[in-house]
């Protein structure tokens, strides 16, 4: 459904997924490492469980 990247400008990882027909990035903090990576797709796969169990 969405993912994970990294804005070229700063290097920091955000999130890219679609909500009610409209395609939002939500940017983090964090600079894109394995850890960081690993933190932000958790953080996806809740957003993603969040809005299938809000619809």
């Amino acid at each position: 459904m969405g993912k994970v990247r990294q804005r070229k400008e700063t290097g920091k990882l955000y999130l890219d997924f679609f909500y009610q027909g409209l395609r939002l990035r939500e940017q983090t903090a964090l600079k894109d490492t394995p850890t960081n990576r690993k933190k932000v797709e958790q953080l996806l796969a809740k957003v993603e469980a969040k809005i299938l169990l809000d619809d």
